[in-house]
């Protein structure tokens, strides 16, 4: 057995959990944000123009909408054959796995990061 073919059900497996670290991550990220700002007085400031929050929180949604397209990508690719020796998950099923939960992952930072967004900050 290869050392690829031993490598790639762990890392489909990672990949699984990936989505939801990463919109964890989005989702700590921006109410952090606007905690300190709302504890620090910096709503009315400004960063390259725009509001200081919305422009950092758009920036770590994209980032975050970034990092999920790349989990996503294995699991459009064709799929390779199962390897399922020694109790090892079915590769397949885990990239499904993977790529459902970046999608619902990349819903929820959207859903997200939205009414930080729009609404006025500190109400």
């Amino acid at each position: 057995m290869s050392t690829r073919a031993t490598a790639r059900p762990a890392l489909d497996v990672l990949l699984s959990v990936a989505g939801l670290a990463v919109w964890a991550a989005h989702f700590t990220a921006i109410y952090a944000l606007s905690a300190v700002a709302c504890e620090r007085g910096l709503t009315g400031r400004l960063l390259l123009g725009l509001p200081w929050v919305p422009a950092l929180v758009g920036i770590a949604t994209l980032v975050a909408l970034a990092v999920l397209a790349l989990v996503l990508r294995p699991a459009l690719r064709a799929p390779g054959g199962p390897i399922t020796e020694g109790g090892e998950a079915e590769p397949r099923f885990t990239r499904w796995f993977a790529g459902t939960t970046a999608v619902l992952a990349a819903l929820a930072v959207v859903f997200q990061a939205v009414p930080v967004l729009i609404l006025p900050g500190c109400g």
